[in-house]
């Protein structure tokens, strides 16, 4: 099936723009805006469209279907509940969990616990909190429940929550859950080349220390790095399905929202491109996309 494009559900960010081999996407013009009120992206040549799926890998927004994969998720995105501003690539860890569903038939049995602001909108059981209590609660649910398949959504970003979290992963022994930690705190200044880099280097040292099964980190901006998650997650939730002791996959990522200066209308795909190229050049070569532990 050629790419299908919601106009209105598009965010304007342009992430599908480079994805796409043959140069078939593009933004509408400035006084071409969707209900959102900004440009969306529209395919120029359905005729060439070589049906790759790329595109529809990297949206973030639940916009575009090209039902290339088999087993995709792409029914259990919650699409209302996408974040308002555009690009958030908590959009593709909702997709790569989405997939992940289907592809092992868990669906029933997925959990998730998750901080609010974590936007992870899937039609699974899901419980969001407004406070830390969500990783002790969903730990205890993992004992009641051992049949479900728990997932733990975290974000270590400021240096209190970083801290948080060598504590939480030095008292982790055999639990059986699976943990995905966003490396996604990025202040800003007026300029880009002020701002300063957050998040941690927890995972290096659980390498050394945990008795974790398995341990990854993954990037979020290229269709490979996406492919690399989902592979990391469904290698995380296979291992908990296994009964194995907990896993840990850490996606490193640009939040846009802050590093944008937390914009309360959707930001110019240009905006987007500019940020990216910064953390290229300032954050990503400070740290290694890989597995560093599976056992």
């Amino acid at each position: 099936m050629i790419a299908h494009i919601e106009k209105d559900q598009c965010t304007g960010c342009g992430n599908c723009l480079a994805a796409c081999p043959g140069g078939l996407l593009s933004l509408t013009g400035a006084e071409d805006v969707n209900r959102r009120g900004v440009r969306y992206a529209v395919l120029s040549d359905p005729s060439s469209c070589v049906e790759c799926g790329q595109c529809e890998l990297m949206c973030t927004a639940g916009a575009i279907r090209s039902g290339k994969e088999e087993g995709s998720g792409y029914a259990l995105i919650r699409k209302e509940g996408i974040p308002p501003h555009g690009g958030c690539y908590l959009g593709t860890l909702t997709k790569v969990l989405a997939d992940a569903a289907v592809h092992l038939g868990i669906e029933k049995d997925m959990v998730i616990f998750e901080k609010e602001a974590s936007n992870i909108n899937l039609d699974v059981e899901t419980h969001s909190y407004n406070d830390d209590s969500f990783y002790a609660d969903g730990l205890a649910y993992k004992v009641e429940h051992p049949e479900k398949l728990v997932i733990l959504i975290c974000a270590s970003s400021k240096a209190r929550s970083t801290a948080q979290f060598v504590e939480r992963y030095a008292a982790l022994r055999d639990e059986t859950v699976t943990i995905v930690n966003t490396l996604n705190w990025f202040e800003t200044t007026e300029i880009l080349e002020g701002i300063t880099a957050g998040g941690c280097h927890n995972l290096e040292e659980l390498a050394r220390t945990s008795s974790a099964s398995f341990l990854a980190r993954a990037g979020v901006r290229t269709p490979g790095e996406v492919r690399e998650l989902a592979r990391f997650v469904e290698k995380a939730l296979h291992n908990q399905m296994a009964g194995k002791p907990f896993s840990v996959v850490e996606m490193l990522f640009p939040c846009l929202y802050r590093v944008g200066d937390r914009p309360q209308s959707l930001m110019p795909f240009e905006q987007v491109d500019r940020i990216n190229a910064w953390f290229d050049a300032c954050v990503a070569p400070d740290y290694e996309y890989k597995v560093y532990l599976d056992r």
